[in-house]
This record gives structure tokens, sequence and C-alpha cells, in this order.
């Protein structure tokens, strides 16, 4: 059989030709860029590289295997870099082709970058998808969310409402929740900041794309005014709005239950902060207007933080969505002050971003529910504007947690930085989110070795792994095809939505009983992992498992393509912010007769005394005028 033919048969296949002995990135590699697979069973073989014309073009001895723990098994990873000009190839052992056809480009990484953030796109909440922008999945407008009821245990006046349009779906359910979709959005505004020469000619063809704002701060906006509408008029902002239980399998038009503003949070208002003075900083080029509403938006809620610091949400016991609540406010306390300072140069936040000072033991991977390395990135990447004290312990913090996935890669048949304790829920974006963190690495080192382990990351979640599965939808021979999302469910579509990444690999899933299937591997928790709409616990897909893949790849895709990498020494936008006392404790309570408000574009107490008299005072006590 010829190789033209091979290459045929392989690509429409659902399985490799042969036995399946090879696991490789199923989409594509950079022409200029590392190039692994990880090979069973061939340890010093000749591996042999042909074209599509069936020249040999590379041979390649497979090492001596090497065990890797969560595939319970071991690999020889064969390295074909040298391979590096654009083209189809296919790997053989002896005559036998070995895994899937190899496809090489410069542009390898741009079209999972644009599905992966055109995934936001289809997950807009309060709008028709047209078919001009959304093809075969165009669907009716679903919950407008122009008169959202206020759970009965915020205390508002009964069946009041409020407008909370738009937003991301935050799931596989059609629920909206502001923490979740603070780091989300945070990642996102990231991957423009620090490739904005890409991403600034991207099109993502969705319906802002003939304006002058680049196609990616198009979409993130679509989200941020909807968090702008979680704001409460004391400047304090709802945990999430949802309805009160999970909706069934239907598309957002058939989804017509109320629903509601649940809870006030401290969590949910730090993140609110850091989101809006990230946004107000990027934004700001393209529209003051609405950045100076960002920038005012997160002091009104970093004074409302200050006041209410032990305000945990708690879920109310009619109330059966989401929780999204962690034991502690600070790390997002510390964020959210790290980044009111870089776009104010107010020394008080500066002082209350200390109080908790960036101890190098503090290398936890960032997640919804921990952010203290989102400080430590913003520190980092913006040493100008910091203290050099904080900007080397962040530097530390960076480069140390990056090392550690480095080591994993020690002794590794499958060349990918993650360990027996990655297979959790929501593994791949736990992943994708080490990727991030490698890539902060390589911009504050240069380092290719952070680059590259970031890429073995992205060719384990495209295919190297044990179950030779593609966890993004739409690409990828063996692909997902039914994953937890509901109008993927729904839409009588075979093929699901393109460009979400799956939950991934869960060594703790609790949903084998509903799906009838015991999908666990206890000696190989990267197979722990079952394709099935059932599967919420390993095939669900979040905004924030998309959101660092979205960063992942277009990241590496801008790198190549531009040949730049960040410039740290960038200038930020500057707003004039009120002064926040350094004391812990500088602001009390909102107490009754009391009120924070916006005024003369500054935030004030309202204060009215027993005679009904008014007066206004700043953040310090002083009467305003």
């Amino acid at each position: 059989m010829s190789i033209k033919k091979i290459l045929i048969a392989s690509a429409i296949a659902t399985t490799p030709l042969f036995a399946a002995t090879a696991y490789q990135n199923q989409v594509g590699f950079l022409t200029n860029g590392q190039k692994q697979m990880a090979v069973i069973d061939a340890a010093g073989q000749d591996i042999v590289f042909k074209d599509e014309s069936g020249k040999e073009v590379l041979t390649v001895k497979a090492p001596d295997t090497a065990f890797w723990a969560p595939a319970g098994e071991g690999a020889s990873l064969v390295d074909f870099s040298e391979l590096n000009v654009p083209g189809t190839y296919q790997a053989f052992v002896g005559d036998e082709a070995i895994g899937y056809p190899i496809v090489i480009g410069d542009n390898a990484y741009e079209d999972i970058a644009k599905a992966s953030i055109k995934f936001f796109y289809f997950q807009r909440c309060s709008m028709e998808l047209t078919e001009e922008f959304a093809g075969k999945y165009a669907r009716a407008l679903g919950h407008p969310d122009t008169a959202v009821r206020y759970h009965e245990e915020l205390n508002k006046e009964a069946f009041s409402t409020f407008y909370g349009a738009k937003g991301w779906y935050d799931a596989g359910d059609y629920g909206k929740y502001i923490v979740n979709s603070g780091i989300s959005t945070y990642t996102l505004l990231q991957l423009y900041k620090q490739n904005s020469e890409y991403f600034n000619k991207l099109n993502l063809n969705i319906p802002e794309s003939n304006n002058d704002v680049p196609d990616l701060l198009d979409e993130i906006r679509w989200n941020l005014e909807w968090m702008l509408t979680m704001q409460d008029v004391d400047g304090g902002v709802f945990h999430k709005l949802t309805t009160k239980q999970f909706s069934g399998e239907v598309m957002p038009a058939q989804d017509v239950r109320v629903r509601f503003a649940i809870g006030k949070s401290i969590t949910a208002t730090w993140n609110f902060v850091a989101v809006m003075a990230v946004a107000a900083d990027i934004y700001y080029k393209y529209d003051p207007e609405f950045a100076t509403k960002c920038a005012k938006a997160a002091e009104f809620a970093y004074a409302w933080g200050l006041a209410n610091p032990n305000e945990k949400f708690v879920q109310p016991k009619d109330v059966g969505t989401g929780t999204y609540t962690d034991n502690s406010a600070t790390d997002e306390r510390i964020w959210a002050a790290a980044e009111l300072y870089r776009i104010s140069r107010n020394p008080g936040f500066k002082a209350k971003m200390q109080e908790v000072p960036m101890f190098h033991s503090r290398t936890f991977l960032q997640s919804w529910s921990s952010t203290y390395m989102l400080t430590a990135y913003t520190v980092a990447t913006n040493p100008d504007y910091y203290d050099a004290a904080d900007v080397d312990s962040a530097n530390y913090l960076v480069k140390t947690l990056a090392d550690k996935y480095i080591a994993q890669l020690e002794h590794n048949g499958y060349g990918v930085a993650l360990d027996e304790t990655d297979f959790y829920w929501g593994s791949n974006g736990g992943a994708a989110n080490k990727g991030m963190a490698l890539i902060h690495a390589y911009i504050l080192t240069k380092d290719e070795k952070y680059y590259n382990a970031a890429v073995g990351l992205l060719d384990y979640l495209l295919g190297r792994n044990p179950l030779d599965k593609s966890y993004l939808t739409g690409f990828g021979v063996n692909k997902v095809m039914h994953p937890h999302h509901r109008p993927s469910t729904a839409d009588g579509i075979e093929e699901p939505v393109p460009g979400m990444l799956a939950g991934g690999p869960n060594k703790t899933a609790n949903d084998t009983r509903e799906c009838k299937v015991d999908y666990l591997d206890e000696k190989a928790p990267a197979k722990s992992y079952l394709d099935d709409k059932c599967s919420y616990a390993s095939n669900e897909v979040a905004i924030n498992w998309n959101a660092p893949f979205a960063y992942l790849s277009g990241s590496l895709q801008a790198i190549a393509s531009t040949g730049k990498t960040y410039d740290v020494s960038g200038k930020s936008a500057e707003f004039e912010l009120s002064k926040i006392a350094k004391s812990r404790n500088a602001l009390a309570p909102v107490r009754p007769g009391q009120k924070l408000m916006v005024r003369d574009n500054s935030v004030q107490v309202k204060k009215t005394d027993i005679k009904g008299n008014i007066k206004f005072f700043d953040m310090n006590g002083k009467t305003a005028k």
C-alpha cells in the first residue's frame, strides 16, 4: 500500500491503522518546534518517518522504555524535532505505520487557538447565535436575563428584579458565576496583553469582527458587561446568577425557569475587583469611557470588600447549582490590591497587597479557588510598578513552580509534566494551567526548556496520552464526541460544539453509578475517563478549563508567529482612584444610616442622621463637598 493511501486511510479512521503503539498530538506540530511521540514496545527499534511520496526523510532510534506512573506503563519518548519542513508525514516501525498522520506547519496551533476562543461565543448568554457566525450550531436566544430576581436571602424587595444580561454560560449548565468568571476572564485578558501583536489581527468570525477592536477583546467584553451588572448598589458583588436547580438537557431557549441573583460574597467581590482593574488597563486604548467605568467599579467593590471581609458565600437550602466557595479570601484580596495598585500607583493599595508577603512557599498552581499565582504573574511581568523585593519574590515563585514541572519530566516515557496527583476534577484544565505557568517562566527567563515543556502539555491534551484521545472537540482523529454539555446534547447534531476542552481523567470521579460504567483505573489514573455525556466528573466542559487551553495554544502560536515574547517593561494605563488607608481596619463596616456609593467620580460614604440630614465623606472619613 502506498504512503498516500495509508495517510488517507489513517486520517478517516477512528482508530490507528494498526495496533495503537504510538501516542501523539493528533492535530499538528509547529515547523520549528519540539516534536515528540510516545511509542510502546519499540525500545531500540528504528522509527522511520516518510513524507507523502513515501520517501524516508528521518530515522530515529527509539530510546529505552521509561515508566510513567499515571499511565501504569512505560513508553519510549521519540523526538523527531529534526523534521522541520512543513508537510504531512507518517511514522513506521518496519513496514507498519504507527500512530496518525503527522502534520507540520507554521500555523499548526492557530485553528485550535481560534476554536478554543470561539467556544466562548458559543457559550454566550442572552443572544441568538445566527448561522453566519455559528454555522450548524445556530440557536435561538435563551436566558435574556433582563429581569433577574433576587434570591429571598438577599433581603431585597419581594419580586424586584435587575438587569443581568450577557455573560458566558459557565460550563455544561446554564449558570453564570462570578468567581469562575474571575480566573477565566483574567486568563483571556492575559492572553491578549502578552500577545497583542498576534491577536490584533486574528479574526474569530463573531458578530463584532468588523469593528476596530480585536476580536478577542470583543469576546471578553461580552462577559465583562455581564459582570458589571452583578455589582449591587452598595458595591458588593452577587456570587452567581442561576436557576435554583440545574436544568434538564434542553436548549437555552427551552429553559424558561426563573433565574436569581444568589448570594453576595467576598470572594466574588475580590475576583470582580481584580478583573475589572486588568480590563481597565487593556480597554483604555479602545474605549476610555468603558475602561474608566471598569476602574471605578473595581474601586467601589474594593471598598465593600474592606468593609465586609467575612461575607463568605453560603448556599441557600433551596438552591442546588454550583457553589464556587472556598475557606479563605486572602489570596483573592491581595490579588485585587495588586491589580488596583498597578493601574493607580496609589500606595494604599500596595500596602494592602503587602499585608500578606509573597512567601516563597506559596507556589500553588492557579485555580478558581487559589489565586496566589495570579498576583505573582502580575508582579513578575510588571516589574516597574512594584517594589524590587516583591518582584524578586514573584519571579522566584514563578520559576520555582515551573521548575517543579520540569522535574516531572525526568525518566518520563510520555514526556508530559504530570504526575499521579494531577488527575482530579478538571485535570485537563490543570494541565493547561501548568502550561500557563511554564510560559510565564519562559517570558521571564527565555529558557527554551519551559517553552518545550508547555508544548508537551499541549501534545498531551491533543493525543499524547494513554487513551490515545484528543480532548478538544472537533480536532484530532480520536476526539471527544459526547461531552457533558447541554447544547451539544440537545441540539440533535451528532458532532458536539467544536473547540471545547473536556474535563479529563479524574481518579476521584463520583459519577460511575449514574454512568453505569466503572471507568476508574486505580493503577493508571490517566485512564480514568469516559467519553459519555453522563460523565460530569470527567467529560464536562467549563470556561475555566477552556481559558487556559486558549492561553496555552494561543501563546505558543503567537510566539512562533511573531518571534517575540512579552516585553515586561510595558506600561499600564493609569486611573485616579481614592486613597485607601494602610491600616487593615481603616474602613469600618457600613452601619445603619450609611451607604457606599459612587459620587463625583469617586467612592464616598453617604450618611443620613436621625433628622434626615445627608452628608458625604471620602474613604478616609473627611467631609466631601
